[in-house]
């Protein structure tokens, strides 16, 4: 059902070489991972695997951690094992053989291969939500979905199917439950389950000797089609609350819930939930051919690019809930989590497999360098919960949190990312992300090489491309044009060629014979951003952006202020030792300070101190009076908005370069 869909390159097959993201990879495997495993294995002073060893001593009443704690590690556990599939490393993976011995324990403690901690030691009785339980609280579901996923990937980069077999009978444990009558009614309260179930179900589709596997080692008989039939189930069903036995019955919006997808228009509710169930919603959508899920994941992501999203691709713009807030509602101290970034990230990736259209990856990007890399600190120790686009100097990133879940999501998102580097199809190879990289792709059962070198992105827009085949081949490379590069030039030996544009994809169709260079360069100019004028918080400001990278002003270069009113001056690149040297821009306020602007992912790494992304242009356009205006969501007025001559100027569009009204 793939054919006519882009696939991902794996792991095994995709490098990333040198440069800005080989070295963040870098510190991830290296000093996060192991940073979080010891933090998880410190927590609440028993550490997260007690809970397991207590379920296999029978012990109830307590618990370490929340109920998504289960969840957590084995987010852990799937970041872990792409790391080691790219890079081995025994430590690691006999950690995880430590934790999977554990869980298998826990595990065989329930006939039905159910597991979840939380539910098994304080609240036996309410297993799935039931008999007045509540499913939005205990996790169950998403839990065995976190479970399914780590012990796919673990079995990808291993080989190994210790950990698969409890992902594989929690599985089957839903499996047997949920589904159409006289099963029963229970759909996820936190997506994520489904794309994990069709990930199962792709691992039996593309590896038949799995199931001689899994017969011989744990006399387990799988119909791996029941994996895409339940996923398949929970997309259908939500928003049909009768006979739900779970509770509540009725989830709402909160949960995507509210009513059936296919009704769905708008994005709402808890942002990480929503955006997990749109990548589930899109990945069940292409794995059954179903144009009415991929329709309606399409229809909502629309309402989000364009009024939903905030200039660093941040989502989930209200602390209440951590919710979606209504269209152009995006408040500069806006929630914008860590996690949801990754979900709009991951459901990003799945639309472009769909659809092919450089507007996902743009997103993509924009959420990668500038919502989820400010996750991180530069030494690779300290987390945001939250993104806010302004402080007052009181946020400050933690080492640790009573609720991390965002470590978990940031290493698995930063483990996969490879993977989104580059796809396929039957005839074309895709490059998405501009990134020195290299992969091997399988076209007409000959090998191709691509290799991204050379490049110093995004610092630079200037890389090469090398394509290396071993045979004639005839076929497309579509290469993304940036949502921030107006102009770029494609050279081949040393001549400019003309490039079809489809979707946002520079299109090089011809026949490919031993190593062809091609050089590619994109402009990066420096860009002052303003938001459409429902965007009440930004009325009268610009952000400034270079490249994909967003730029912010922190009070430590700034003793003067973050939040004055910027001169109509030349921005000047200029380059600045922060943790490394890197480009930052200056100009001035109209009272003649020089005001110096720095990447925003690298904010709050010189301590605490206020911060500012969106800046006031000038004093007739964005003085204090109209700012104090325009700080309600509701404060819009024909009155106010009859200062644009042209509202249709802004059809489909939520931001575009800053036009000087002066001029």
């Amino acid at each position: 059902m793939r054919n006519h869909y882009l696939k991902r390159v794996s792991l095994k097959n995709v490098e990333l070489t040198e440069g800005f993201w080989k070295q963040q990879l870098d510190k991830i495997s290296q000093v996060t991972a192991r940073d979080i495993l010891e933090k998880f294995e410190n927590d609440h002073e028993e550490g997260i695997m007690k809970n397991f060893e207590w379920v296999v001593e029978g012990k109830t009443g307590e618990h370490v951690g929340p109920p998504w704690y289960d969840g957590l590690i084995y987010e852990v556990i799937r970041g872990i094992s792409d790391i080691i599939s790219q890079n081995y490393d025994e430590t690691l993976d006999l950690k995880i053989e430590e934790y999977t011995k554990k869980i298998s324990a826990a595990q065989n403690i329930d006939p039905d291969g159910y597991i979840n901690t939380y539910t098994t030691l304080i609240c036996p009785n309410n297993k799935w939500g039931e008999n007045g339980g509540s499913l939005i609280w205990q996790h169950d579901i998403y839990n065995i979905g976190c479970l399914v996923e780590a012990g796919v990937h673990y079995y990808l980069a291993t080989g190994k199917i210790n950990l698969l077999s409890c992902s594989i009978k929690a599985a089957m444990g839903m499996v047997n439950v949920m589904g159409e009558h006289p099963k029963k009614n229970i759909v996820p309260a936190h997506s994520l389950p489904e794309e994990a179930l069709v990930k199962l179900y792709y691992l039996f589709e593309d590896d038949e000797m799995l199931y001689s596997q899994m017969k011989e080692a744990y006399n387990l008989e799988i119909d791996h089609n029941q994996f895409l039939d339940l996923a398949t189930f929970w997309m259908n069903n939500r928003g049909v609350h009768h006979n739900r036995t779970s509770y509540p019955p009725y989830m709402g919006e909160y949960a995507q819930d509210h009513c059936k997808v296919e009704d769905q228009c708008e994005a709402v509710g808890h942002a990480v939930r929503a955006s997990l169930m749109y990548t589930g919603l899109t990945s069940v959508g292409m794995a059954q051919n179903n144009e009415k899920f991929l329709k309606a994941s399409h229809k909502i992501w629309n309402n989000v690019e364009k009024t939903k999203l905030h200039i660093s691709g941040g989502i989930g713009a209200i602390h209440n809930e951590e919710r979606f807030g209504f269209q152009y509602e995006l408040p500069n101290n806006a929630y914008l989590e860590t996690c949801a970034g990754v979900g709009l990230a991951f459901w990003a990736g799945e639309l472009n497999l769909a659809y092919e259209d450089s507007k996902f990856m743009d997103v993509f990007e924009r959420a990668m360098y500038n919502n989820i890399l400010p996750g991180l600190s530069v030494d690779g120790t300290h987390y945001f919960y939250e993104n806010p686009l302004i402080s007052e100097g009181d946020i400050e990133r933690w080492s640790w949190h009573s609720c991390p879940c965002c470590p978990p999501m940031y290493l698995k998102f930063m483990a996969a990312l490879p993977t989104f580097i580059y796809t396929y199809k039957k005839d074309e190879i895709v490059l998405n992300l501009h990134m020195n990289s290299k992969a091997k792709i399988i076209l007409s059962e000959h090998q191709i090489v691509v290799e991204q070198k050379d490049g110093n992105i995004p610092w630079s827009g200037n890389s090469t491309v090398v394509v290396t085949t071993e045979h004639p081949e005839v076929f497309t490379l579509s290469i993304r044009k940036p949502e921030w590069a107006k102009e770029y030039k494609v050279i081949i030996d040393n001549e400019a060629i003309e490039t079809e544009e489809v979707s946002g994809f520079i299109k090089i169709s011809r026949q490919w014979n031993g190593e062809t260079k091609i050089r590619l360069e994109l402009s990066m100019p420096v860009t002052k951003i303003e938001a459409h004028p429902y965007v009440s918080a930004d009325t009268g400001k610009v952000a400034l952006q270079r490249g994909p990278i967003l730029y912010c002003f922190e009070e430590v270069d700034n003793p003067q202020g973050v939040d004055s009113v910027l001169s109509t001056e030349e921005l000047e690149v200029f380059e600045k030792d922060i943790y490394g040297t890197v480009p930052c821009l200056k100009t001035s306020f109209v009272d003649g300070s020089e005001v110096v602007a720095i990447p925003y992912y690298l904010w709050n790494n010189r301590g605490k101190g206020k911060m500012n992304v969106w800046i006031r242009q000038d004093e007739k356009i964005g003085s204090q009076e109209r700012r104090e205006e325009n700080t309600s969501f509701a404060a819009h007025s024909l009155g106010q908005m009859a200062e644009y001559e042209d509202m249709n100027e802004w059809e489909n569009i939520l931001y575009r370069e800053w036009k000087n009204p002066n001029q």
